[in-house]
């Protein structure tokens, strides 16, 4: 039985099956590249002045010390000055409490606010978001990471997209300012699961809930479509909160929509390699909905582009694999990517040797994708000194 079995894996034709499958699916991130280069647009750049209503912006902050004075600041400077500014400090160990409480002492718009115990079944973060949309009073709702520096006409420009184009969910594809060179790669594989990987046109079109990517450096709520979905309640324990809101709009029927900010706001990621791992570690495998099946799809998609275009090349190059044709269809699919990545390069102004770098950079989500399910399925995950456990009735075949 084991010797048939491994006949069958290791059968020519099914290599051949197996690369027309990569190569279509190649083709596809092409296609879905394109369009969205050409859809995905930029925030909108307006003169005229929107209504003024009230927005409420929304900052939970824990051990932001060396960030949240340059996010303050920037919010401050925005050309919309119809806002309240409301920081959660969530039990932080360094000076965040301090920092928020100079700048609100001195303006009247920005409010200080302790964070409460966290309760049973809720993830920390959800509960600060959750107390401070309690806290806000506008008609609109915005939620920024407390490391988002924002441009000085992002907030109007926004509010007016948000209004003309009745949307219920605005978000923004941010900048990401890197130190580590593991975050710089995950910054250009972020990018090509977004502009190659999910069709924008489709997804605004359809009310597929999964067809949607979220941010949560920048979501801006109507405040109303905000809580008749449950808010942050109806998702107390999900880590990718953001996703998960999105998904929430769009399976309730409000419009969501995604705009390209990458050079308007940018938002400071991780510190420290710990941090990072640590991170995605806690993210990947629940983006998936939990799903084992979906994430070990997609997990043999990826690994079958970098094995499957790599090595019958180095293995010819040795003088051990002779059979063209398996060489003409690595090639072929060596070329699709290329210019996949090319797409995504060009877009967002990265280095001219991305493309070169994809098999490193798809191996570097593979990996961290590994830890994820490890850690989820297996484990536990740690986020800011506190552990989180995922519930195994979460976990979908």
């Amino acid at each position: 039985m084991i010797e048939g079995l491994l006949n069958i894996i290791i059968n020519y034709n099914n290599f051949i099956y197996w690369y027309i499958c990569l190569l279509l699916i190649a083709f596809f991130t092409i296609v879905t590249g394109i369009t969205n280069f050409l859809w995905l647009k930029k925030i909108p750049t307006k003169k005229n002045i929107p209504k003024s209503k009230l927005v409420s912006i929304l900052i939970p902050a824990r051990n932001e010390a060396d960030v949240i004075e340059s996010t303050i600041k920037s919010i401050i400077n925005q050309s919309y000055q119809n806002y309240e500014l409301i920081i959660l400090d969530d039990n932080s160990s360094d000076t965040t409490e301090s920092i928020i409480q100079k700048h609100a002492k001195s303006n009247p718009k920005i409010e200080l606010i302790n964070g409460l115990s966290l309760p049973e079944g809720w993830l920390g973060k959800n509960w600060a978001c959750h107390q401070l949309s309690e806290k806000a009073e506008g008609e609109y709702i915005l939620f920024i990471d407390a490391d988002t520096n924002l441009d000085k006409f992002i907030l109007e420009d926004s509010v007016i997209a948000l209004q003309k184009e009745k949307i219920d969910l605005l978000s923004l594809v941010p900048g990401r300012d890197t130190k580590l060179i593991a975050d710089h790669a995950m910054k250009k594989i972020i990018s090509w699961f977004i502009v190659c990987w999910l069709p924008m046109k489709l997804a605004i079109k359809l009310n597929a809930p999964f067809l949607s990517a979220t941010f949560g450096q920048f979501m801006l709520f109507k405040k109303s479509s905000f809580n008749d979905i449950g808010g942050f309640e109806a998702i107390k324990d999900n880590p990718v909160d953001d996703f998960q809101l999105g998904r929430n709009i769009k399976k309730n029927l409000f419009k969501w929509m995604l705009y390209d900010a990458a050079f308007r706001i940018t938002t400071r990621t991780y510190n420290t390699n710990k941090d990072l791992i640590s991170g995605y570690s806690k993210n990947i495998f629940p983006a998936v909905g939990y799903s084992i099946s979906i994430f070990f799809v997609i997990f043999l998609i990826l690994i079958s582009f970098v094995l499957g275009s790599t090595i019958p090349i180095i293995l010819f190059a040795l003088g051990i694999l002779q059979n063209q044709q398996l060489i003409l269809l690595c090639i072929s699919l060596l070329i699709l990517l290329f210019i996949s990545w090319g797409i995504v390069t060009i877009r967002f102004k990265y280095s001219i040797f991305t493309p070169f770098s994809f098999p490193l950079l798809i191996s570097l989500i593979l990996l961290l994708a590994l830890r994820s399910f490890i850690d989820n399925v297996f484990y536990s995950s740690t986020w800011k000194g506190r552990s989180y456990r995922t519930d195994k009735k979460k976990l979908k075949i």
